[in-house]
């Protein structure tokens, strides 16, 4: 699963600008509306629940790659 990508798509930036250290509230439209659209999302993909406090605290993409790698490993 590429968060990145991801992330791009939901909120129609380029995915070359976005880095693991590039920080949420710094990418242009992300909001409390597009965070819980990407939470579903990645729950959709993933078929599991994120640790919703974890993905509330993320506040880098590496951070939110981070926990999607540890849900598909059933480690979260």
């Amino acid at each position: 699963m590429n968060v990145t990508r991801i992330v791009a798509d939901l909120l129609e930036v380029d995915e070359a600008g976005l880095t693991p250290a590039t920080l949420l509230a710094d990418i242009e439209g992300w909001d409390s509306v597009n965070q819980m659209r990407l939470l579903l999302h990645l729950e959709r993909d993933l078929a599991a629940s994120l640790d919703y406090d974890r993905f509330l605290s993320a506040a880098s993409l590496g951070q939110l790659t981070s926990l999607a790698r540890h849900t598909m490993a059933g480690l979260a």
